[in-house]
């Protein structure tokens, strides 16, 4: 995957509060976890892989939490979190909907998330950008396919009547 450098806007996922506060939570309890295996009795070689793989554990939410973007290019949608990441053309996307039905591959972090339905794809992609009407706006001036209707992004009749 290669990102444009030139013409990219970067968009940071909202996280609601009962996210964050499940995340590190959890990892914060994982983390007290290791701390008490290296306390307790045993070998200390087991103690040490216990305690460094409950830490790396604890690592995988906050990796997620951190790292969760979307980059709109000239041509492409990059959604990232953690290790996984998307590539979408522009070409692709069918619509995009304000808390939209389906679940779709969740990149959202937030219940005030957007609905990307993509050709070839059943399920589509959840996305919560926290400027969500800038990320809107990146996509509508890049994808000609597409009109702003509300908060959503519906295909265009004259895209669509130009083609047949």
């Amino acid at each position: 995957m290669s990102i444009e450098s030139s013409h990219t806007e970067v968009f940071k996922s909202k996280r609601d509060i009962w996210i964050t506060a499940f995340v590190w939570g959890t990892s914060l309890l994982l983390w007290v976890f290791s701390f008490s295996i290296i306390a307790s009795k045993g070998p200390v070689n087991e103690r040490l892989i216990g305690t460094s793989i409950t830490f790396l554990i604890g690592l995988i939410a906050p990796w997620f939490w951190l790292t969760t973007l979307y980059v709109v290019s000239t041509t492409s949608l990059y959604i990232q979190s953690g290790m996984l990441h998307k590539e979408l053309k522009l070409s692709d996307i069918l619509r995009v909907t304000y808390k939209g039905p389906g679940g779709g591959y969740n990149f959202a972090f937030s219940r005030d998330s957007l609905h990307i339905e993509v050709e070839g794809s059943d399920r589509g992609y959840r996305v919560s950008p926290s400027n969500r009407r800038g990320f809107l706006t990146a996509l509508e001036i890049r994808c000609k396919h597409l009109k702003a209707e509300g908060e959503n992004l519906v295909p265009s009749s004259l895209y669509f009547s130009s083609m047949t």
